[in-house]
């Protein structure tokens, strides 16, 4: 079964990957968020090129790994061709997965005020309770002005980016396995984490996917991940504080696009900075 493995013939493809997603992320041409008529880009072409890779190749890879099985789930592969054929599925998944993840990695991260705006904030946990607490109608509990990503989405954020920071070590240190001598309990202690990592991804997929594509009211917003445009109206209901950030900030005719540069004011940043165009 070894000389058909694509991770034994290939590995160096896999470390590769990363930086293919970050070459395609410096070749990309973002947009800001802008208004135009009774509509809001919310999701340029590159984010939402980076939003379903990755969310593809996670979804696959976590489909192609309980089908070989983890430490939680039996194997669903019988022979040692079907499992051959499905490591090598896997390896075509981690390319996709390595490739949508490290796109946007170089999208978002590059740009601080990008990945700033998915972070939660001071009032996470107040905005989150008053947020649900009005949906569910108690009286005590006032909407708030939620920027361009609710507060529990920011919240949800960081287990995401723990968990996939933890499969993607992990992971690639089970690749190098195949190429080098591993400690036996090194390795142990790599499955474990890569099987536990993985169930955390998967947790936080199926809510992604129950909050995110379900429930009807996200389906405006989800709408704007094929579109890249969401209704202004719904904007300003749900996200008053990115509609406002927005409106508000203007270019100077001479001032160059700052925010395109990376080089946003500092204090909380919600969606726009300087150089937002508003049309």
């Amino acid at each position: 079964m070894g000389d058909t493995l694509l991770f034994d013939r290939f590995f160096w493809v896999v470390f590769m990957m990363p930086f293919v997603g970050l070459l395609a992320a410096g070749l990309s041409k973002r947009k800001d968020p802008t208004v135009r008529g009774r509509r809001i880009l919310r999701h340029d072409g590159p984010a939402r090129a980076a939003h379903w890779s990755h969310a593809i190749g996670t979804v696959l890879l976590l489909v192609s790994g309980i089908v070989l099985g983890t430490r939680f789930t039996p194997s669903f592969t019988v022979g040692k061709d079907a499992v051959a054929l499905w490591f090598n599925v896997h390896f075509l998944f981690v390319l996709l997965f390595l490739f949508g993840t490290f796109y946007w990695l170089g999208n978002t991260v590059v740009s601080r005020w990008r990945f700033r705006e998915h972070l939660p904030t001071k009032h996470a946990l107040s905005y989150t309770l008053n947020h649900y607490g009005s949906l569910l109608g108690f009286k005590s509990c006032t909407y708030p002005k939620e920027a361009k990503y609710f507060e529990s989405e920011r919240m949800a954020f960081i287990l995401a980016l723990v968990a996939t920071a933890a499969v993607l070590i992990s992971g690639l240190l089970k690749v190098l396995a195949h190429v080098l001598s591993l400690p036996e309990g090194f390795l142990n202690v790599v499955t474990w984490t890569h099987d536990c990592s993985a169930a955390l991804m998967l947790l936080f997929l199926a809510a992604h996917v129950f909050f995110g594509a379900v429930l009807p009211f996200s389906w405006p917003n989800l709408r704007s991940m094929f579109t890249g445009y969401v209704a202004l109206e719904h904007a300003e209901r749900e996200h008053p504080a990115w509609v406002e950030s927005i409106k508000e900030v203007r270019p100077r005719p001479s001032e160059p696009n700052r925010a395109l540069h990376g080089n946003p004011q500092q204090g909380d940043v919600t969606d726009a900075e300087k150089g937002i165009e508003h049309a």
